[in-house]
């Protein structure tokens, strides 16, 4: 049983979910795919834009550095390399993948480089692909915008799903249609939204894996 001042984080489910984020919460998507991996016991496939997929951000935050073994990063550096990454994902599903990530979506789409209509065009290709993959392998997939304009739209428009996470004044707050968090409770009486924090909810929620590299909490001056 959960206990009640044990942090929480929201579930993803079968389907496309998009993540948003305002621009001071940071970590949210990367504690939501390490929470993902450690509740399935699976892996995640990440098709990286905008350096998203950070192995320095991902260690800072994760519970025990084996957990980053089960997250197989790809790095687009084109349009032309993430949609060929994307159309490469299916042989890299198995039973075992927990989650596909696919962070700043729209973010190559936006380059210079490609003509007028062509960033339109190979993102509504790209979405299609990941519509398809999503419902012949039954998985979550999820995805995050970089900008909410009207190149992203189609991003929302597919998307099953939508978790909103807001920096307040008391923490990050994740809200969606069925879930709604407000602060994780600190020994102190505080909050911590560092790497530090995230580092903490990832640890109180799996206690196992955490104690088998042994203590991974950071103090700084003198918050957890």
């Amino acid at each position: 049983m959960m206990r009640h001042d044990q942090p929480e984080l929201p579930a993803l489910d079968t389907g496309v979910t998009l993540l948003e984020t305002d621009a001071r919460s940071t970590c949210a998507l990367q504690s939501l795919v390490l929470d993902q991996v450690l509740l399935d016991g699976g892996s995640a496939v990440w098709v990286d834009a905008h350096g998203h997929g950070s192995t320095h951000t991902l260690s800072r935050i994760a519970p025990s550095m084996r957990v980053l073994d089960r997250i197989r990063i790809a790095r687009a550096f084109t349009p032309w390399q993430h949609q060929s990454l994307c159309q490469d994902l299916a042989p890299e599903l198995t039973d075992e993948t927990a989650v596909v990530v696919l962070p700043a979506f729209d973010w190559f789409y936006r380059s210079d480089d490609l003509p007028r209509g062509d960033g339109e065009r190979l993102l509504s290709v790209g979405l299609d692909i990941i519509s398809e993959l999503e419902e012949t392998f039954d998985i979550p997939v999820l995805i995050t915008q970089h900008e909410d304009d009207g190149l992203a739209a189609p991003i929302r428009a597919c998307a099953d799903h939508v978790i909103r996470c807001e920096q307040t004044p008391h923490g990050p707050r994740f809200s969606g249609d069925e879930y709604e968090t407000l602060v994780y409770p600190l020994e102190n009486g505080m909050v911590q939204t560092t790497f530090a924090f995230w580092n903490r909810v990832l640890t109180t929620r799996h206690p196992a894996i955490a104690t088998a590299d042994g203590p991974t909490e950071v103090s700084t001056h003198g918050s957890y």
